[in-house]
């Protein structure tokens, strides 16, 4: 046969069918492997050979790139590879030297909400993320707790935040005191930076999707709390995008991702009210040994809830930062406290009951949207076992759900607040130049020359 006709024949034979990504090449070198392995006594019989192969083999050796639903994109297909490894366990790496799997390291030791019950919970009310996708949330948190690189010493699923290319899966954590970032100080004349305290006390791992690689978000500045405040933007979904508004947000999405999780936190994460108490040595909250839990009706209620984290207060701050001026100037008019060092203290553990309503009038303004609607898991009161909740108005996707003594909060929303937006002004219009101060190529008039002495007196005789 010419080289030409073989390569023809060669290649027809192993053309894929569209079905099962298979050809006949691969099927027919299938069915000699399987001959020459049983040597059966009547090997011409080829046809039952065949069919055995094609039954009983097709699990085995289907090509790894064909899948039973077709992969749209490379995209969906890394976030289907991500969901499965959550489900598979990990293999070990091998020695070069020995040839033997390398012994693993021990699991990290921490703690973990309980995100499946969590599920169920905002299920039975009607908001959250399903319980399919809450249960993959889980593996991921308990990958992330279980890295010893990591240092967590507990993990909490924050929540779910869209783009407009992809979505952010938020968790939160409290690091090891040996695993604690650096946090650098801030320049001068600018408010400090909290180190790993107040608002930044917990740090933030971000992906992509269920099972994604995770991304370490960078600490809170004040600064960016300020600027945030003042403008409203849709997230991208990439943390390394630049973030272009007016006023000018000078740093990445990444920033104004972790500023919007920190304003969201201050204010929609909540527990109910005697399920916390703060320790009398650290001031740390601590759970209530002795609570008795919320039933589920009476939770829907604002007043059964409490803030669980601190107030962000105008500085970008937790606690109020206030200058200290130097010695001899204390009377000094620059040194006078601002108005956010005069900021009052919002009482950690207050009531949902103070919250203001939208728009930031009093709660008791005749009119005024409150910032919290009741969920309940049932119109029927008279149905048992209820569980209850409140819906952020303030924060759309802000949810908090309790049940006896289960509870949790979660967001999943676009990050963006409910609240009018009025964009600040541009800067006034810079004066024109003044024309004084244009060179010229003209000289400048020629001085009269001196009189001759004597000549004007001769003048004033005649």
């Amino acid at each position: 046969m010419p080289s030409m006709q073989y390569e023809e024949a060669l290649a027809f034979l192993q053309k894929t069918n569209s079905k099962d990504g298979s050809s006949v090449y691969e099927h027919l070198t299938r069915v000699v492997a399987k001959v020459l392995e049983e040597q059966p006594g009547a090997p011409v019989d080829l046809l039952e050979a065949s069919l055995l192969a094609k039954i009983t083999d097709f699990s085995a050796h289907t090509k790894e790139s064909s899948s039973l639903v077709p992969i749209s994109s490379a995209a969906d297909a890394a976030k289907i590879t991500a969901a499965a490894s959550l489900f598979a366990c990990s293999d070990l790496p091998i020695d070069p030297t020995t040839g033997e799997p390398v012994a693993a390291n021990t699991p990290n030791d921490y703690e973990c909400q309980d995100i499946a019950a969590d599920a169920l919970l905002f299920e039975s009310l009607g908001v959250g993320l399903g319980v399919s996708e809450m249960y993959g949330i889980m593996l991921a948190a308990k990958r992330l707790g279980d890295d010893p690189q990591r240092g967590v010493k507990a993990v909490r699923f924050f929540g779910k935040f869209f783009g407009l290319y992809s979505d952010y899966y938020v968790f939160e954590t409290v690091l090891k005191p040996t695993a604690l970032p650096e946090i650098p100080a801030a320049p001068a004349g600018s408010t400090p930076v909290e180190v790993n305290a107040g608002a930044n006390k917990f740090v933030y791992w971000v992906a992509s999707y269920v099972g994604g690689p995770l991304t370490q978000l960078p600490y809170l500045q004040p600064e960016h709390v300020k600027t945030a405040r003042t403008i409203k933007k849709f997230l991208t979904g990439r943390l390394d995008a630049r973030v272009s508004t007016y006023p000018a947000f000078v740093s990445t999405e990444a920033n104004y991702l972790r500023v919007q999780i920190a304003r969201i936190g201050a204010t929609t994460v909540v527990a109910p009210s005697g399920a916390l108490s703060p320790n009398e040595d650290t001031a740390e909250l601590e759970a209530t040994e002795d609570w008795e839990g919320v039933p589920g009706r009476e939770a829907a209620a604002a007043g059964a809830w409490v803030h669980r984290y601190a107030h962000l207060k105008k500085q970008g701050r937790c606690d109020v930062f206030k200058r200290e001026a130097p010695e001899g100037e204390e009377d000094n008019p620059e040194w006078e406290p601002t108005e956010e060092e005069q900021e009052e203290e919002v009482e950690v553990l207050g009531s949902l009951e103070a919250d203001n309503a939208l728009g930031g009038v009093s709660a008791d303004t005749e009119g005024a949207l409150a910032s919290w609607t009741p969920l309940f898991s049932s119109a029927q009161e008279h149905v048992k076992y209820q569980a209850g909740g409140l819906r952020s108005n303030l924060w759309p996707g802000a949810y908090a759900a309790a049940k006896d003594k289960q509870y949790a909060s979660v967001y999943v929303g676009w990050g963006a607040k409910n609240a009018a937006f009025v964009p600040l002004p541009p800067p006034p219009v810079a004066a024109e130049f003044n024309l004084s101060f244009v060179e010229t190529a003209e000289l400048p008039p020629k001085p009269e020359p001196p009189k001759a002495e004597g000549e004007g007196e001769g003048e004033e005789e005649a």
